[in-house]
């Protein structure tokens, strides 16, 4: 439904615009495709979304404008249609709008791919948002708000998990060192290769001079530890030892505390006597052959 344009006016709700227009700081996405969006008034329209589209209109000299008339919404669609502005009007820093979109989806419970299909923003950007509240470094975070450091930089840093590594990729971009396009490639890199300083990243990055990685430390060579000999006399010496002991423990009166853990070492005892004589007999029918019995008596003879 085409709209005069002079009967919509701005939702007074709407931040006004707080991106720095610095040399570094690109406009956040494309003009929008869609059309204005306005809710009916009894003085007029009021823009819900589309203002880019509306300035363009106007600044084209159009005197009317193609509108999606909503004749009701709820609080939580003004919601939702104040976030897509925001998205594609570029109103609010990329950290403020990170921190808008974990209000709403903590306020609402929604996925980011919900929060996606009722603003038309994708899954993936709505995560690159949130993603700088979550991992970036605090203080490139203000770096972003004031234009010094791009979204798209930002975004890629972020995938950085050590806030000190971030600071040191961020530092040549917010020196203006480095154009956008090289962070990827140096965040994946530092990402390969925690050793290398940030300076031996760029210079492999943007003039191909691979520089040489410290070499990592070798791993710990164990050596298989050498099998120590029983000492059978000292054991046969125990065991005599303990089976007196165990003698006497008949005729002893032993509290409780002290049977119930004599009872479990007496356990851990059987069970290690039982794998040794098993192992004793096995050996012995192994190595010692049994004498066979003849089948007839052999008279010797004197």
């Amino acid at each position: 439904m085409k709209i005069p344009i002079d009967q919509i006016f701005p939702d007074p709700d709407l931040p006004q615009s707080k991106t720095q227009n610095t040399r570094r700081e690109s406009t956040r996405s494309v003009r929008s495709k869609r059309d204005p969006v306005v809710l009916f008034k009894d003085n007029g329209y009021l823009l819900l979304s589309g203002q880019r589209k509306l300035t363009a209109a106007k600044e084209a000299g159009e005197v009317t404008v193609e509108c999606t008339v909503k004749e009701e919404v709820t609080a939580q669609e003004r919601w939702e249609f104040s976030l897509a502005e925001q998205y594609h009007s570029s109103l609010v820093p990329a950290m403020e709008l990170g921190k808008a979109f974990m209000e709403y989806r903590d306020s609402h419970s929604v996925t980011q791919q919900e929060l996606a299909r009722r603003t038309g923003i994708t899954p993936g950007t709505i995560h690159h948002y949130e993603s700088l509240i979550r991992t970036l470094d605090p203080g490139l975070g203000e770096k972003v708000n004031t234009g010094e450091l791009t979204f798209k930089e930002a975004r890629s840093i972020a995938d950085i998990e050590d806030h000190a590594r971030q600071r040191e990729i961020a530092q040549p971009f917010i020196e203006g060192r480095l154009s956008s396009v090289h962070v990827e490639r140096i965040v994946g890199r530092a990402k390969t290769s925690s050793t290398l300083s940030i300076e031996d990243i760029i210079e492999e990055v943007v003039n191909g001079k691979r520089a040489a990685e410290a070499d990592p430390e070798p791993a710990p060579v164990f050596q298989r530890a050498r099998p120590v000999e029983a000492d059978t006399a000292l054991i046969e010496n125990a065991v005599l030892k303990i089976a007196g002991e165990l003698d006497a423990l008949q005729l002893q009166v032993i509290p409780e505390y002290r049977r119930l853990k004599l009872i479990s070492s007496l356990r851990i005892l059987d069970s290690r006597l039982k794998s040794a004589l098993m192992t004793l007999n096995g050996g012995m029918a192994a190595t010692t052959a049994v004498p066979q019995q003849l089948s007839t008596p052999t008279e010797i003879r004197v």
